[in-house]
């Protein structure tokens, strides 16, 4: 007969109860598994079930810890694989060359291959393979523009040959070594896009303003203000048919040209997740009509967040109002009459009342000064915490006041650029997905619903959005 103890932890096993975790641990004999009481996978049966107090004597009963939850690394610690996966992250930056496959990867992080692709997915939002060949560009790139040669540049971040070097830059930049190399003598490029590239949805999301005084929106192309080595700079894109044709006028040509290569989302390749769900019940015939989607970036991180925290419970309207309000009283003024959003140093420096005269709310104007003074002051340090654990960057970004699950999530998605991101409050989201299943779905649902999708719900999610063109989501 069932012990009381034991009806209780299973009604908190099936309720997925988080408080639960660390009180003890769920065996799974069918399947030779044990779980925290909050792992998402679906419940089996009750005779399958053993309870345990410890992992320990899960183990000695011949069970392993379960991938989706991994309660061998809630028992170590929360911190313990945040530590391991940064460290290795810092390992191969300094040194790509010392890598030359994920092998090395795993035996530098004392990992399986299995339990290194585990890791990265957890906090990466991609697989060791795809960082690893980020991090070889990012590598090569750097010392161009520090003067190497191409070939010099290429051995020295682990390219095995000058073809992949070639292959892997011009994708990642749109631009050969060579070309690159040169951008401190040059105000023009044109970049190589990846194949089916779609630019609609890159000017929707810089049109969103049409009154805008940062942006420029044409039929083909856009103009920009922004920051660039604290000045103001211009970009000027104009696409056509597989590329983009540049002009710059930058006091730093390479951070100009990284700024664009962000902004039309080259950053990251929609095909393995086409290729996976081309058939899906949900989304597979939106990905047909959206092939070669990618998601635009801000051109900084912080431009994100000031953007989520503005547009937090308010209309994309009003939202849009305060942020053209914002830039047009602080941002720096380009020669083209165009004005850079302000940076965080700016914002910083602010007061609440000078916002409240711009019709932010007080709440919000406190918000968006907090979260300003966290980035000036390095306590959020945007431009490293791509490198950081997810989690660790979504606990950095949760401890400014005002930043919430909706915040953290849009930015991201939107300023970062991880891969599996679901802001799942999102009002446009619920509304994507209720014309696509003809119901709106609760939070919760939400989460369900597009659970599938990981490691890719950033796509997934964009794509819903994108298909919601002609109403406010657009300006999402």
């Amino acid at each position: 007969m069932e012990s009381r103890a034991d009806a209780r932890r299973y009604r908190q096993f099936l309720a997925r109860d988080r408080a639960s975790d660390g009180k003890f641990i769920t065996g799974v004999l069918s399947t030779g598994i044990y779980c925290l009481p909050s792992c998402p996978a679906k419940r089996p049966r009750r005779e399958n079930i053993r309870f345990f107090k410890t992992p320990d004597e899960a183990q000695r009963s011949g069970l392993r810890p379960c991938r989706r939850c991994r309660p061998d690394w809630f028992y170590r610690g929360e911190e313990w694989h945040e530590n391991l996966y940064e460290q290795t992250v810092a390992r191969v930056r300094r040194e790509p060359a010392a890598f030359a496959d994920i092998a090395a990867m795993a035996a530098t992080a004392g990992l399986s291959r299995t339990a290194l692709n585990d890791l990265f997915r957890e906090h990466a939002h991609e697989s060791p393979g795809a960082f690893l060949r980020r991090v070889r560009v990012d590598h090569a790139r750097r010392m161009l523009e520090a003067g190497a040669k191409p070939a010099e540049a290429a051995a020295a971040a682990g390219f095995e040959s000058a073809s992949s070097f070639h292959e892997r830059f011009v994708a990642r930049t749109g631009l050969t070594p060579g070309v690159y190399a040169g951008l401190g003598n040059t105000r023009e490029f044109t970049l190589r896009l990846p194949a089916r590239y779609r630019f609609r949805e890159v000017l929707d999301f810089y049109g969103r303003d049409p009154a805008a005084t940062s942006e420029q929106v044409l039929p083909r192309g856009l103009r920009k203000a922004l920051l660039i080595a604290g000045k103001p700079a211009l970009i000027d894109v104009a696409f056509e048919q597989g590329a983009a044709n540049c002009r710059i006028d930058a006091a730093n040509p390479f951070e100009a040209h990284r700024a664009i290569v962000r902004m039309l989302g080259m950053d990251a390749d929609a095909a393995a997740f086409e290729r996976q769900f081309a058939g899906d019940p949900l989304l597979g015939d939106l990905l047909q009509r959206q092939r070669g989607l990618r998601i635009p970036l801000t051109p900084h991180p912080w431009e994100a967040l000031a953007w989520a925290i503005m547009g937090q419970q308010i209309s994309v309207k009003l939202a849009v109002a305060l942020r053209r309000e914002l830039i047009s009283a602080f941002g720096l003024a380009h020669a083209s009459g165009l004005r850079a959003h302000p940076s965080a140093d700016a914002v910083a420096a602010l007061k609440t009342d000078a916002l409240r005269k711009l019709k932010f709310s007080g709440a919000k104007a406190e918000y968006l000064i907090a979260a300003a003074q966290a980035v000036s002051s390095g306590a959020l340090p945007t431009e490293n915490l791509r490198d950081c654990s997810t989690r660790r960057a979504a606990r950095l970004l949760g401890n400014v006041r005002g930043i919430g699950p909706w915040t953290v999530q849009y930015a991201f998605l939107r300023g970062f650029g991880f891969a599996d991101c679901l802001p799942s409050s999102d009002a446009g989201l619920a509304r994507g997905l209720a014309r696509l299943t003809g119901t709106r779905p609760t939070e919760p649902k939400v989460r369900e619903t597009m659970a599938r999708f990981a490691p890719w719900r950033s796509l997934a999610t964009y794509h819903v959005w994108a298909s919601l063109k002609g109403t406010e989501s657009d300006a999402v």
